[in-house]
């Protein structure tokens, strides 16, 4: 042994040694923010009446809007550095081309340290914009703003490239950041409506990507349904036109978590498609730039099985001390003057008579909406807000269910479907897919002990024996991690795989060989698959490539077996006989045969000599 080395083994003897603290191995990090708003600092010429008067009516923190994303960049850059950011519409103050420039050249630092982002338009991002705006002291003069091919042109790098699949009618694009995960981007348009070209193109998206056993997650601007009854009073177009035939679509094509904004509150929401077999979580995030200003950290596990979420937020920025104070503060404010006006538009001529309902009622709107922009409302004593609220005057616009909504979690979806009260936290899972051949049938491997309970209409089987005309399957109801074995269901179906942590099946007699990643056959390697329409087991040359999570035979000889289900199964034997290759022919070589001729063939599992 070396002496300097003797040396180094001493000192940590003496001194002790302790392992650097490490980020945990094998997971996948993904930033959500949307609703940036970024406002780009060319715009304000120089403070005046236009400009105040323009923060004077608007809730969002625009005047802070430049600091907070770079504030959020600087963080993705130097503390979080995720594997992927995701950005869900309205990135500029109005669609300026100005301002799109300032957010690309951020994202251009992200890019430069190897951090991919995409990004999807928002309502705000394009067209022409009464707010698109320079402002001069007391005047303003018109911001050129963005188009589609310009938005698409200049975040050509952040989901518009070549690696990207585009939707040929809007902002719409499939691309896989991650390997084995799939992102689609939705574009919502300035009014959430979705077509049904764009909705069809997506959920076929979907669905071939899951049919080659990836993983999907989509993301839009506007909410897939409304978070909030009655919340139109606030925020206009409160979720995707048509909402629940986009929902039962997005569902039934297996997008199972969906990232949108909008709002500019944090709310989870889950839903299920129309035969409630299938479950889709809304994760509404809420703006960079208004209070709590929050964002999202998801965490993908490396076999892409685990998905959860927490929420972060931005509490200081360089400029202001106390910043989390002061926005909230700015946020209750702004959503107290909002209510007042409406009420007072309502009633008219009786306003000045009503005060003495207006003022807590709207006091009241406005606390309730802090409580829900800040999350988890029914974990906070809520009573007291509805205390002073007038009954009557509630009623007649609907301010009290938005109210109770909001405080409650409650949601305009039916009480039989379950509601999420946590709006920050999420776990669940991302279910593997498997898509059967034509004849029904597939080998398949996975990384995690599978439930196959779970998967309706699907049926597992483990190889039991093999003799030398047939391999016998035995059914199996839970899977051990790394086992291989044979799936049975609907021709070229696709079926969702779940794992479970119960006891598994005793599988010891297993024969066949699961792989996780693409293999090499060995010698001897035989693969289940169909010839001349009949499904078996048939050798293949040895090198040929396996593909990952599939399964396969090593049989000594060259003969093809037929499937035998073993009585186990229940299959009775007329059933079961259908499905045997036996009665097909085929040479020593186990080549399928149309005409045999002279010669030595396999016959019904026997031996036949043709003189």
């Amino acid at each position: 042994m070396k002496k300097e080395k003797m040396i180094l083994l001493l000192l940590l003897a003496i001194f002790g040694w302790r392992q650097p603290v490490q980020a945990a191995v094998g997971e996948n990090k993904i930033v959500v923010l949307t609703d940036t708003h970024v406002m780009a600092p060319e715009l304000l010429v120089s403070e005046g009446d236009a400009w105040t008067n323009y923060l004077d009516k608007e809730r969002k923190l625009v005047d802070y809007s430049q600091e907070l994303f770079d504030v959020m960049i600087n963080s993705i850059k130097s503390e979080i550095q995720p594997d992927l950011v995701l950005i869900t519409g309205d990135l500029s103050k109005d669609g300026e081309k100005a301002s799109h420039n300032y957010v690309v050249s951020k994202l251009d630092e992200l890019k430069v340290a190897g951090i991919p982002t995409l990004v999807i338009p928002g309502n705000h991002d394009r067209g022409a914009n009464g707010n698109a705006v320079y402002y001069n002291g007391a005047g303003t003069t018109p911001a050129e703003t963005a188009d589609d091919d310009w938005f698409a042109s200049r975040y050509a790098n952040y989901g518009y490239g070549t690696d990207s699949e585009r939707e040929s009618t809007t902002l719409t694009y499939a691309c896989e950041p991650i390997a084995g995960l799939v992102v689609i981007g939705i574009d919502s348009g300035t009014d959430g409506n979705i077509s049904a070209t764009t909705l069809a193109w997506v959920c076929e998206k979907a669905i071939e990507a899951r049919s080659k056993g990836k993983r999907v997650i989509a993301m839009m601007h506007h909410p897939l349904i409304e978070h909030v009854t009655n919340s139109s009073m606030l925020v206009s177009t409160v979720s995707v036109v048509n909402s629940d035939e986009v929902r039962n679509a997005l569902a039934n094509a297996g997008v199972k978590v969906i990232f949108t904004g909008h709002f500019h509150t944090s709310d989870i929401a889950k839903d299920y498609n129309d035969e409630m077999t299938k479950e889709i979580f809304d994760v509404n995030t809420g703006s960079l730039i208004s209070y709590p200003c929050d964002y999202r950290l998801v965490t993908l596990s490396n076999d892409l099985y685990d998905l959860s979420l927490t929420t972060e937020h931005i509490s200081s920025v360089p400029s202001k001390t106390e910043f989390g104070t002061y926005a909230k503060d700015r946020l209750h404010a702004s959503i107290k003057k909002i209510v007042k006006q409406k009420a007072e538009a309502k009633l008219g001529d009786l306003a000045p008579y009503m005060t003495s309902i207006i003022e807590p009622t709207s006091q009241n709107v406005a606390d309730a909406y802090i409580i829900h922009a800040e999350g988890n409302e029914n974990d906070v004593d809520t009573e007291s807000i509805f205390d002073n609220l007038s009954v009557a005057f509630l009623a007649m616009d609907g301010t009290k269910n938005m109210c109770e909504s909001m405080l409650h979690d409650l949601t305009p979806y039916g009480t039989e479907r379950e509601n999420r009260t946590n709006d920050l936290t999420l776990t669940t899972e991302l279910p593997a897919t498997v898509k059967l051949a034509s004849d029904g049938y597939s080998t398949y491997c996975a990384e995690r002990a599978l439930d196959m309970t779970k998967s309706e209409g699907l049926e597992a089987y483990i190889v039991k024996n093999i003799t030398d005309t047939k391999v016998v399957l035995q059914s199996v109801s839970k899977i051990p991690a790394e086992e291989g074995f044979i799936l049975k269901g609907t021709e070229d179906a696709v079926y969702d795989l779940f794992t479970t942590t119960d006891a598994t099946d005793d599988v010891t007699e297993n024969q066949l060989h699961g792989t996780l990643s693409t293999t090499a056959a060995p010698a001897n390697t035989f693969v289940l698959s169909t010839q001349g329409g009949n499904s078996g087991f048939f050798p293949v040359k040895t090198g040929l490539t396996i593909p990952a999570h599939k399964a396969y035979l090593t049989i000594s000889g060259g003969m093809a077996r037929e499937l035998f289900f073993d009585d186990v199964t229940g299959i009775d034997d007329a059933v079961r006989q259908k499905r045997l290759i036996g009665s097909a022919w085929y040479n020593l070589q186990g080549q399928k045969v149309e005409k045999p001729s002279k010669g030595v063939y396999i016959n019904n599992g026997k031996m036949v000599i043709i003189k």
